[in-house]
């Protein structure tokens, strides 16, 4: 008998672990993991490799600052590594008038080396253009335009075009760069100059972004020949940076968060340095003058770096400083006032351009209007952000390969940069370093996994830090707390029906 008790109080104590483990999974199976990784591909025979991380990345890593990074080998080692133009000398921005000559089209059937070739250039010492005959046209009648901007030297930011003052219109065009006027390459796609009147507002779009590309020679071609605007001048921002710049990479369209009655909030990923912002009115022949502002964490979970611009030509239009936030509203930076639009114009649109922001990482955009918020449309806009990837530098110790890890959930308790394998100085990692040389370092590339469910839950969770009073759901708030409230009845249930038992099986045996 004594032994059919025995049998009964393991049974009941195998019940009461089955209920506490089934209580137990639906807290841990929320839990991620508590590192991920993603194999690293090299290129170059090292030792030390130059890896731009995808913009991805922020939607993976616990950290907006991504300070639990860690680069692995074979072995599952941390190798030694650096960031990135943290270090490196200051960019130095020129602006400067260029050469530019009237073209006539292309003729048809003609290729475009032999067209080159008859234009009848030739060049300075200085190694300019000069044409050796009188062109053939009036630069009004141009159907294309060389321009000459083998005097500047490193990374073209943009070019500033000047028309006739009594230009008017909608003028498309494509770019192409060229460093011997025979061989062209494509800059971006097709661009417009503007110069609009609307609703008593004069629209004016004469600047547009070369991507830093690096050339001698750029020209501009007009889409319709015969509705080319009279250029009257060009003058080129250039940039000379010690670090190459990764190319710009996007995020999804993001829908604002909330809108207020002259607002609208959108959400950015934990740790997103903004440094170009698209917008994407939602209908057509809408114009609005707006705010763009950044909204900073109430509470963030580390101390920033040093203030420094990342996008250069955010940096040359404030003169690199930082602007002051709003003092209504501390958690607020301002960053432009801008006209924003979307126009119809014959059988295309006039959108707005791209928006150069600061590089700086915030909880929200906030896209305020002079008036009502509906100015904006019949539905809110949706906005893109650029972001250049963060860089860092590795030494290859130990075998290959190697991998690159991460901190899927943030750690409690943890001080930042306690763990071992953190980012070391860049003269720690490379002796002999200096600022204003280029590290030397092969190519590496690192490929992601999909992006967690976690991220949308991060960005969601970001609007808890803005300094904004939000009013929760009464609803929602008794619903949660009812649901609670009966699963705990059900385990009391479930754990008195199994006591009960046991006594009754006890009394029995004695």
């Amino acid at each position: 008998m004594k032994q059919g008790v025995k049998a009964l109080r393991r049974t009941a104590c195998v019940r009461l672990a089955a209920i506490a483990a089934v209580a137990g999974l639906g807290v841990a199976g929320a839990q991620p993991p508590t590192t991920a990784t993603a194999p690293i591909a090299v290129q170059g025979s090292g030792p030390y490799y130059r890896l731009a991380l995808p913009l991805g990345i922020y939607a993976h890593a616990a950290y907006g600052d991504l300070r639990d990074l860690r680069v692995r080998n074979a072995a599952g080692n941390a190798v030694p590594y650096a960031w990135l133009r943290n270090e490196a000398a200051a960019p130095h921005f020129t602006s400067k008038e260029v050469p530019i000559f009237a073209l006539p089209a292309t003729a048809p059937g003609t290729a475009d080396s032999a067209e080159d070739a008859s234009l009848g250039f030739r060049v300075r010492p200085d190694g300019s253009l000069a044409l050796a005959r009188k062109p053939a046209r009036k630069p009004a009648e141009a159907a294309q335009w060389l321009i000459d901007a083998s005097q500047l030297k490193g990374g073209l930011l943009q070019a500033r075009f000047e028309v006739a003052p009594e230009a008017r219109g909608l003028f498309a065009f494509r770019l192409e760069a060229s460093d011997d006027l025979r061989h062209w390459q494509p800059v971006g796609g097709e661009e417009q100059l503007i110069r609009l009147a609307h609703a008593g507002q004069t629209i004016e779009r004469l600047a547009v972004d070369l991507r830093g590309v690096h050339a001698r020679f750029l020209r501009l071609r007009w889409s319709d020949p015969k509705n080319g605007a009279p250029l009257t001048g060009v003058a080129i921002d250039s940039v000379q940076e010690v670090e190459p710049v990764a190319p710009l990479q996007w995020t999804g369209a993001l829908k604002p968060e909330r809108c207020g009655t002259d607002h609208c909030d959108y959400a950015l990923p934990r740790g997103l340095p903004v440094e170009s912002l698209r917008v994407d009115l939602a209908d057509v022949n809408t114009l609005a003058q707006v705010g763009i502002s950044g909204l900073l964490a109430a509470t963030p979970a580390a101390a920033e770096p040093a203030y420094v611009p990342r996008n250069p030509l955010y940096a040359l239009r404030h003169q690199q400083r930082r602007p002051a936030p709003a003092a209504s509203n501390p958690g607020e930076v301002p960053l432009l006032d801008t006209v924003v639009y979307r126009l119809a114009q014959g059988a295309g649109e006039a959108r707005s351009p791209l928006l150069a922001l600061d590089g700086r990482s915030y909880s929200h955009l906030r896209l305020r209007t002079a008036g009502p918020v509906s100015v904006l449309g019949p539905a809110p806009p949706a906005i893109a952000v650029g972001a250049t990837p963060r860089t860092l530098v590795f030494l290859a110790q130990g075998a290959a390969p190697f991998s690159l890890t991460w901190k899927a959930a943030p750690e409690k308790n943890v001080v930042q940069g306690s763990s071992p394998g953190g980012a070391l100085p860049l003269a720690t990692l490379l002796p002999g370093y200096s600022p204003s040389k280029p590290v030397v370092a092969g190519e590496a590339s690192v490929t992601l996994p999909p992006a967690p469910v976690a991220a949308v839950e991060a960005v969601v969770a970001a609007a808890a830090q803005l300094p904004i009073p939000v009013q929760p759901d009464p609803f929602r708030k008794w619903w949660l707390w009812g649901a609670l409230g009966v699963g705990l009845l059900l385990l009391a249930g479930m754990a008195w029906s199994l006591f009960a038992s046991l006594r009754k099986d006890r009394a029995l045996a004695d």
